[in-house]
């Protein structure tokens, strides 16, 4: 029997049903069904706490089984005995029985709910800026379009510096990103559940924030065709659509980054 086997069958001795178990735990019972059905793992805390509540070590509850039927105890040959007396090197256990990728290692390396949040927040943020940064560099063309002349160009040029900085100083909240993304998460079935409503929560904004920006650049094209209809062409009517382009494409920067994390975490394959 494996883990998620054993702790239905322990959970219906002892008299609990899944909405029960989950309350002692303080999970949801998506979290614990998940973790009979072999979807996840709780984490080390819940280990404990359910070895508790079923009166079974952690050794028997983790350690997978095998039922064989009972069959009358054949006595030792000879041969069978004589070997069972010989002295025999001592077993040893392979060195990476706790590596991450073993059932052990999957307990011991499990992502604590504060990793996955600071991982979370982290490209959050980085999303943000990362839109405003592009946003500006997309404003700096403005001026240059209205104005037409030096001034247009170092106003331009300020927006671009400010923008770049922003860029650059992004990338050190993106080398600690990528430093968490060297791990591999191993999240337990109660955080599974969590962050499986969390992303489909944001999969509404993702799609508004998507709608939106393809409405406003629609609308900001319209809008140019408008002024050129009724003033003439000129390429300051052009500088309308730009402000429209900007907030666009912050949109899908920040739409993307952040939809990606929440992927990453629960490995969604494109």
């Amino acid at each position: 029997m494996n883990f998620a086997q054993k702790l239905q069958k322990r959970r219906k001795e002892v008299g609990f049903s899944q909405e029960q178990l989950a309350f002692e735990l303080n999970v949801s019972r998506q979290a614990v069904s998940k973790w009979e059905s072999g979807q996840g793992y709780p984490e080390v805390e819940k280990l404990i706490q359910l070895s508790e509540l079923l009166g079974i070590s952690l050794d028997e509850l983790m350690k997978e089984t095998r039922e064989h039927p009972s069959a009358p105890i054949k006595p030792l040959d000879e041969e069978e005995q004589e070997w069972r007396d010989e002295p025999h090197s001592p077993i040893t256990l392979p060195d990476d029985i706790l590596d991450e990728d073993s059932l052990i290692g999957r307990f011991a390396y499990s992502t604590d709910r504060d990793t996955v949040e600071r991982y979370l927040d982290l490209n959050q943020r980085f999303a943000r800026w990362i839109a405003v940064g592009v946003g500006m560099i997309l404003g700096g063309i403005i001026p240059v379009i209205v104005l037409d002349n030096d001034l247009g160009v170092a106003i331009m040029m300020f927006f671009i510096a400010i923008g770049v900085g922003l860029l650059v100083k992004n990338g050190m909240d993106y080398q600690e990103i990528e430093k968490l993304e060297k791990q591999t998460f191993h999240l337990s079935g109660e955080l599974i559940c969590d962050l499986q409503d969390d992303y489909e929560r944001y999969q509404r904004t993702f799609t508004r924030k998507i709608v939106a920006g393809v409405s406003l650049i629609i609308f900001g094209v319209g809008l140019m065709l408008i002024l050129n209809s009724l003033f003439g062409e000129y390429d300051a009517n052009a500088a309308v659509l730009f402000p429209f382009i900007a907030v666009s494409i912050g949109n899908f920067i920040d739409a993307g980054i952040t939809s990606g994390a929440y992927r990453k975490l629960l490995n969604i394959k494109d």
